[in-house]
């Protein structure tokens, strides 16, 4: 979907959740990590569609043994052994700021929503 089209169908929130969320599919699958990129992809698709349960979406994927927060990039497997790769320091900073943004934003929304817990 067009960024046009995006910007014109939701509020200043959800595009922000949008730019967000489209970042860390685009960081997540640049590194392999498809189980949490296709999540994502997901999220961003609720977006465009007006879902409001997009930031509930984006909410449950934190928390919890093997959770969003467990996620980690960088990691190369090779010759049987597990390696950090020089850029992995990078990578997951910049993970982790976009996945905190992703959840104070879901969580703004939601809570800004009627009928909000």
């Amino acid at each position: 979907m067009s960024d046009d089209h995006v910007a014109t169908g939701m509020s200043s929130a959800d595009r922000a959740l949008h730019a967000v969320v489209s970042e860390l599919e685009a960081l997540l699958r640049g590194d392999g990590e498809t189980h949490w990129a296709d999540w994502m992809q997901r999220v961003i698709t609720q977006l465009e569609q007006g879902d409001p349960g997009a930031p509930e979406s984006v909410l449950r994927a934190y928390g919890g043994m093997g959770s969003f927060n467990d996620v980690a990039l960088g990691l190369d497997y090779s010759n049987g052994h597990f390696q950090w790769r020089a850029d992995a320091g990078e990578l997951n900073e910049r993970l982790d700021a976009l996945r905190g943004r992703a959840w104070q934003l879901a969580r703004a929304i939601r809570d800004a929503s009627p009928g909000a817990r």
